[in-house]
């Protein structure tokens, strides 16, 4: 820090000076010097603030002193530096001439983080609409579940007595439902014998073709259940070629 024998400065010349005019201003906003520090927290001294009155003040460069109390005048005292008439203090003290552009400041403290950005507007009716949404679709999916699918009721009776029927080496898959092919479950093993009551014709997949006829079936665990004709001998012999895919002797269903 310079000595007044090192500036040469003289009361009345100190009096008008704008570093000085403005530490004074800001001594009187405080109320004291010893306010002044305190509220500065620190920034300055009370026996800094005795040297800057009498004019001896920083002029050879802008110290850290000298930043950190002008960097907090700028964000605590209203008015500062309009209103004492004078330019900042970072632009009065150090080498005759120096503006702030050339004496940089030291940065402030960092700034507190953002606010998070407000919710969207559409964020308050996304949420309902897409539960509507859900509710819709279980609605949906309920009546066709439950709906008259237009499917006409199976035949569950025949024109005549039950026969016997013995599957091929492969055996016979089962069904609930030969027109929808609902419950394929309960495969009758190969070369079993089995009552069937009757003959339905339902060419619902490639597999019962050519003649697309399917057996009821009435016996053991199976019964009830349906079975493609072309999976049982139908009279013909094992291990020879295959002349019936269906026992026309079997009644139709009715």
């Amino acid at each position: 820090m310079s000595t007044r024998a090192e500036d040469g400065a003289s009361p009345q010349a100190a009096a008008d000076d704008p570093f000085v005019v403005l530490v004074d201003w800001l001594v009187h906003w405080a109320g004291s010097k010893e306010e002044l520090s305190r509220r500065s927290k620190g920034a300055v001294s009370v026996r800094a603030l005795d040297y800057w009155l009498e004019g001896n003040y920083p002029r050879r460069k802008v110290t850290g002193t000298v930043r950190a109390l002008d960097r907090w005048a700028l964000e605590n005292v209203p008015g500062y530096p309009v209103d004492a008439g004078v330019p900042r203090l970072v632009e009065t003290c150090g080498p005759r001439g120096a503006t702030a552009a050339s004496t940089p400041v030291e940065p402030g403290p960092p700034a507190e983080s953002a606010p998070p950005p407000a919710r969207r507007p559409w964020l308050r009716w996304a949420v309902p609409v897409a539960a509507g949404l859900v509710v819709a679709l279980a609605v949906v999916l309920t009546v066709l579940l439950t709906r008259d699918d237009g499917f006409e009721p199976l035949p569950t009776s025949a024109s005549g007595p039950s026969l016997p029927e013995t599957t091929g080496s492969l055996g016979a898959n089962t069904f609930a439902d030969p027109v929808r092919l609902i419950d394929q479950a309960l495969k009758i093993p190969p070369n079993t014998t089995v009552q069937v009551r009757c003959r339905f014709y339902a060419p619902s997949i490639p597999s019962v073709t050519p003649d697309g006829y399917w057996y009821l079936i009435d016996s053991d665990t199976w019964v009830g259940r349906w079975s493609p004709a072309n999976s049982f001998m139908n009279g013909d012999v094992p291990g020879q070629p295959t002349l019936h895919n269906t026992d026309f002797a079997v009644p139709e269903c009715r």
